[in-house]
């Protein structure tokens, strides 16, 4: 017994001494891997659901020239004074009178001052479900009027549950209707009071008594709140610097705004430019009109004021109504794209390239990938996208402009040329974004892959519908669908979530990277993913080698910079556990561990007003020993990412 005793006592000391083994073990290459795409993480623009016009475009008065309208989620050219509302027993309507402010904005809104008034009279605008009211920053507002009147226009916002004004600004007034049309701005202003919510609308209010019996007419409102790097008809200042803070490195221009529901509104490029008074803007594809002020400059100045490049798309053809123009009318269409890259690439000495000049752009822009259409997958488009659209667009692009990287929307792509790209955009459930980590392992390397669309919009094995945030295991599946984009990162080019942005008052049920109200922003789980993969990529992957488990519930992948290594790793649906994690070739003793977690697997992110964020974000020290290192995960969802 005594005997049986010792040997017990032996083996507990045996396994005192030896460490607990780990489920999994990862040792991490050195070397041998491939070049990753510097953008392999980006972001993708459209104006859907007020994502542009009443989001990031920094223009607070809606329907501020009367371009068109949205009724039950239909756009349409009906003109109307919605969201304008008469103070002081005025009449408002829409009026067709010459002059027009110009070609592109004929229709105007008159008032109708009846004879004797005394006192202010008016109106005021609802603007994107309220306004941001904030004393810490300035705005500006202006008008074009015609018509007779000597005196001031009192602007101010006015906070309609309390009824209380929280600005004062006067715009001073001189002009008779003989003199047409004349624009007057208020000074730079700040608000006296900020706003706790967006209850708030604007006024324009004026002296009744010089205006009665009088008919008085307006065009091209504006109200703008300080913006983005100080830019003229610049970009909503917090919702760009949440963009900027993904650190995307591309931007791509299109999406099913390019295409427009049906003829003639595709996204006409030349009538984005310019004065605002040039810019007829058009039924959008999502509901409302799009007056167009977030134009192509302006998106090309965003580009470069958050250092991305420019994934342009043009016209290719195709509506969503399934339209398609024969290939007899195609080819002012192919001179138009033709056009539209002449004035972002050609010199000053251009046709098109000293347009942009003369509009204050001297020097081309620099853009390496142009797609031709969007989604012509779907809506009919294939068999006439294969027959002649895509080679009449790619052919005369391609003889011009050599060195782009022109992208098909269609898989396969028309063009069997090595380096012919395609676009490809999975709108999924969360199971099938985890089934995806391996779809690019075996694809040909001579093709380059854009996922330059893609979302979980379901959770778990659900097949319809969608959800309106995404929930901590979506973003999970997610981030594991991008770990195996950037284990293959030699040949995917780049990823960027649809859709980018929306308005929470009018879309709170399907999913987004950010959603805003008009004095709050909500930062999904999704997001968070983008911006760390973002922040934390190396330029080469690197091998990684696994042993005591394969992949799944844990996945992974890594890349390498000149300094660092970083090991990204997703727990899905598994367990509290350590993974050792074997730098090699590092004698490091130290490593920064980025964590991103929530509560559960269903948890979301909401508006500050309404609960706040569930996700966590904690970057800490961890010690280990000769670049080797234990990696905690404490809950079965949570994405890990050690930099090294």
């Amino acid at each position: 017994m005594a005997y049986i005793f010792r040997k017990l006592a032996l083996w507990s000391l045996i396994f005192r001494l030896v460490p607990t083994a780990l489920a999994l073990n990862l040792s991490v290459a050195s070397s041998g891997g491939n070049t990753s795409s510097p953008i392999l993480y980006g972001t993708f623009y459209e104006d859907i659901y007020h994502s542009g016009d009443g989001g990031l475009y920094g223009e607070l008065i809606r329907n501020r020239a009367f371009q068109g309208s949205g009724s039950n989620g239909v756009a349409s050219t009906v003109r109307n004074t919605n969201y304008w509302h008469p103070v002081g027993g005025v009449t408002l309507s829409i009026d067709v009178s010459s002059p027009a402010l110009s070609p592109s904005l004929p229709y105007q809104m008159r008032m109708d001052i009846p004879a004797g008034t005394t006192g202010p009279v008016g109106f005021y605008n609802d603007g994107f479900w309220g306004f941001h009211v904030d004393s810490a920053k300035r705005y500006v507002a202006s008008v074009y009027m015609r018509g007779d009147y000597s005196g001031s226009i009192d602007c101010y916002f006015q906070n309609y549950i309390s009824g209380a004004n929280l600005s004062t600004a006067v715009m001073s007034v001189s002009q008779t209707a003989a003199e047409g049309w004349k624009k007057s701005s208020t000074p730079v202003f700040t608000p006296s009071d900020s706003a706790s919510d967006g209850n708030n609308t604007f006024y324009y209010m004026f002296d009744g008594e010089h205006l009665a019996g009088k008919s008085v007419y307006f065009n091209l409102f504006s109200v703008f709140k300080q913006t983005y790097k100080n830019r003229g008809n610049g970009l909503r200042e917090d919702l760009a610097t949440s963009l900027n803070n993904m650190n995307g490195k591309y931007l791509r221009i299109g999406g099913n705004e390019l295409e427009g529901n049906g003829p003639p509104y595709e996204w006409k490029w030349n009538l984005t430019l310019g004065d605002l008074k040039d810019r007829p803007g058009r039924p959008g594809t999502w509901g409302d009109v799009t007056t167009d002020g977030l134009g192509l400059l302006e998106m090309m100045q965003w580009a470069a004021d958050m250092g991305q490049e420019v994934l342009m798309s043009v016209f290719a053809g195709l509506y969503l109504n399934t339209t398609v123009i024969s290939e007899a009318a195609l080819p002012p269409y192919v001179d138009s794209a033709m056009n539209q890259l002449e004035f972002l690439l050609g010199t000053s000495n251009t046709t098109y390239g000293a347009k942009r000049a003369a509009l204050g752009y001297p020097d081309p822009f620099v853009i390496n990938y142009v797609e031709i259409g969007n989604e012509d997958n779907i809506n009919g488009g294939p068999p006439s996208y294969y027959a002649y659209r895509f080679d009449a667009f790619y052919n005369a692009i391609h003889a011009k402009y050599p060195s782009l990287q022109l992208i098909s929307t269609v898989n396969p792509s028309p063009s069997t040329t090595a380096g012919s790209a395609v676009d490809i955009h999975p709108y999924k459930n969360e199971a099938t974004f985890v089934s995806m980590f391996n779809a690019y392992d075996q694809a040909s390397r001579q093709y380059p892959v854009w996922i330059a669309e893609y979302a979980a919009i379901r959770p778990g094995t659900t097949t319809s519908g969608q959800v309106g945030a995404q929930t901590l295991g979506m973003a999970c599946a997610e981030a594991i669908f991008l770990l195996g984009c950037e284990r293959n990162s030699d040949i995917v080019v780049g990823t960027s979530y649809g859709a980018l942005i929306k308005h929470y008052d009018e879309e709170p049920g399907t999913v987004a990277v950010i959603k805003h109200t008009s004095n709050e922003i909500l930062l999904t789980m999704s997001y968070y993913v983008q911006k760390l993969f973002a922040d934390y990529k190396g330029t080469d992957t690197v091998p990684v080698t696994a042993t005591g488990g394969g992949f799944g519930p844990i996945y992974w992948s890594a890349t390498k910079s000149s300094t660092s290594t970083f090991l990204k790793m997703v727990n899905y649906n598994g367990s509290a556990t350590t993974v050792s994690v074997t730098i090699q070739g590092s004698m490091k003793n130290t490593a920064t561990l980025i964590t991103l977690t929530a509560p559960n697997s269903t948890s979301v992110n909401n508006l500050p007003s309404h609960g706040g964020e569930a996700s966590k974000v904690t970057t800490s020290t961890i010690t280990g020993s000769n670049g080797v290192f234990q990696v905690p995960f404490t809950s079965g969802y949570e994405v890990s990412i050690l930099a090294v």
